[in-house]
């Protein structure tokens, strides 16, 4: 499955991931959030563990 692009994004999708960014991560609380991509798939992830924090997939 191809992954989402920020063109392809809702403005609303758009505004959590922005809003997720340089957020503290909960599960190792040594790295910070950033965008990136996860199994394929748009996501703010751990840049320490990667843990991704959301992830979205597309549905078409």
């Amino acid at each position: 499955m191809a992954s989402l692009t920020d063109r392809s994004l809702e403005a609303t999708d758009r505004e959590l991931l922005a809003r997720l960014e340089h957020c503290e991560c909960t599960y190792c609380r040594d790295g910070s959030l950033v965008r990136d991509q996860y199994k394929g798939n748009t996501a703010v992830i751990c840049d320490q563990c990667g843990v991704p924090s959301v992830q979205l997939w597309d549905a078409e």
